[in-house]
């Protein structure tokens, strides 16, 4: 049964957040008559016009920019039909970009309304023409919230809890090629915004003045865009705010006239893929030696529990996170680190230490840090992997669905449900998303390739896997197994030497300080890998083989 935690109020959550300088929301999508009706109501949900939120039974759910102004276009036309060109002209300002796009909004409209498009309760489609709201709005007397000039913490994160970093947006320059594309660099930062709207672990700011400062947490994202032949290339950067040091920059082309709106696309998912990664490594190696808030203790915990080599310090990344969780039970960001420790065995350092008892906790604890924030990607994706081990495998697809529905830029996130699309039995949607983690990272890191190497070594392509396992260059717990039942597969005599590597490693780390047998050997590596019962004889024979040999 499901758990909400106790003390876990619903906490204010903005899309995204304008600075001073911003002037509000878009004209299209507030004025001053919305700012003095405060509140307007339809069905079971709330629109704050003011401070641009949706609130829904279970307190704000997070949308993107687009999102809300067509969703306040709709309110303002209540019951008539808006036509896809006056969105364009009102939401869009008139910038050229595809019908997908549009549809992509209202698909994410309707997933925070829970709407059925076949049975409508709230967003009628039109064919061909465009939609209208048809349910009832009532203007709500209830106060306005203030005006959002300052950055607000995402859910799950009080004030004393201290705050996560700021990244501040600037507007794009583009200067050089305005007179032939003049919509294409607010075009690119709404939908950067819009992307980065999406990750929970930043304060994100739309900052249109000349904001600077010394912001210990502060980083900002700019971009130029620059002739490049007869279109358009983009040239970004992210930087500290205290200093001013470059973390990441990039230069992409963007392409002209109709590859415009598809080259938007793929730079919106480099820029947000790759330059928030660089800053969350920046952040963690500028942590202090001993933290200063519940964020900074988060932030500490959270890299121990990954990077743990000793059982010790692995119960020392359980134990910080658990305090945090007793001390601050609405705090969402602690609870997957948490399970992520029960699932792997204490990060590794104590292999075959979790059984039943943990796995049962961990479905507790992903079930609390989902309540405790549900715009969270992550939490979505934990509840997922405790689903896949209980072997609810249609509850654990539809957690990995909505993962990606709400962070499709995240790599980490991408990667994890490629690899749980294989344990399901969906190998070409596991191949589709691996292909998308490329696009986000085209440098593939040791996980990717050892995911894709056990994806082809169920398919029974063992030189495929092979190839592919070959590129780890830091080890992994399973890359030797699964090197050595590939090269016996294949009748090659390395085969032997790296599974006894591999069992080698195993026994060192196993828990309680007793050597596993073959029958412990076994077992745990079929506890690790959930496969569907078609798939399970293509992947244990090769592996069953390896470890007699």
């Amino acid at each position: 049964m499901e758990r909400r935690p106790t003390n876990c109020p619903c906490l204010p959550r903005t899309h995204v957040i304008r600075s001073s300088g911003a002037g509000g929301a878009p004209a299209s999508a507030m004025s001053s008559m919305d700012i003095l009706r405060g509140c307007q109501r339809f069905g079971d949900f709330t629109v704050d016009r003011a401070d641009e939120r949706l609130i829904g039974p279970d307190g704000p759910i997070k949308i993107g920019n687009k999102a809300f102004q067509v969703l306040a276009q709709l309110i303002d036309h209540q019951g008539k039909l808006l036509t896809k060109d006056a969105l364009f002209s009102s939401v869009w300002d008139g910038t050229i970009v595809s019908e997908s796009s549009l549809t992509s909004v209202i698909k994410e409209l309707r997933r925070a309304l829970g709407d059925d498009p076949r049975e409508p309760r709230y967003i009628e489609s039109v064919y061909g023409r465009g939609y209208r709201l048809i349910r009832s709005v009532e203007d709500s007397r209830a106060e306005p919230a203030p005006p959002a000039s300052t950055a607000r913490e995402p859910a799950g994160l009080m004030p004393s809890a201290g705050r996560p970093p700021l990244v501040l947006v600037a507007p794009f320059g583009d200067d050089s090629v305005r007179d032939h594309y003049p919509y294409c660099g607010s075009q690119l930062r709404e939908e950067i915004l819009s992307g980065l709207s999406r990750v929970r672990e930043i304060q994100l700011v739309a900052d249109d003045g000349n904001r600077s400062g010394n912001e210990t947490r502060g980083y900002q994202l700019t971009a130029t865009l620059l002739p490049d032949g007869g279109g358009v290339k983009v040239i970004a950067r992210a930087k500290r705010l205290a200093d001013g040091v470059v973390l990441w920059a990039e230069t992409m082309p963007l392409g002209d006239g109709a590859e415009i709106a598809e080259g938007v696309e793929k730079i919106v998912r480099r820029i947000v893929g790759s330059a928030l990664p660089a800053l969350d490594e920046d952040l963690v190696l500028g942590l202090p030696p001993h933290p200063g808030d519940l964020y900074d203790a988060y932030l500490v915990a959270k890299r121990l529990s990954f990077t743990a080599t000793t059982f010790e310090q692995a119960c020392e990344a359980r134990d910080a996170l658990q305090r945090i969780i007793a001390e601050r039970p609405d705090f969402g960001l602690a609870y997957p680190p948490l399970v992520r420790l029960y699932h792997t065995d204490f990060a590794w350092t104590a292999l075959g230490s979790t059984g039943p008892d943990e796995r049962a906790e961990a479905l507790r604890l992903a079930k609390c840090g989902l309540a405790a924030d549900r715009s969270n990607a992550h939490a979505h994706s934990v509840l997922g992997w405790c689903y896949l081990w209980h072997n609810e495998r249609a509850l654990a697809r539809r957690s990995f669905e909505q993962a990606l529905a709400l962070n499709p830029y995240n790599r980490v996130r991408v990667e994890e449900a490629a690899t749980a699309w294989g344990y399901l039995g969906d190998f070409d949607g596991a191949d589709k998303l691996l292909a998308r983690v490329a696009e986000l990272d085209p440098f593939p890191d040791d996980d990717l390739c050892e995911d894709a190497g056990r994806l082809k070594l169920v398919r029974g392509d063992y030189e495929g896997a092979r190839q592919c396992l070959l590129q780890i260059v830091g080890g992994t717990i399973w890359a030797d197994l699964y090197l050595g039942a590939c090269e016996t597969a294949l009748g090659l005599s390395s085969g032997k030497e790296r599974v006894g590597r591999w069992i080698q490693r195993v026994e060192s780390a196993w828990h309680g300080g007793r050597r596993p047998d073959r029958g412990d050997l076994r077992a745990w590596v079929r506890r690790h890998h959930p496969w569907p019962a078609e798939a399970e004889a293509a992947f244990f024979a090769p592996i069953e083989q390896a470890l007699a040999a």
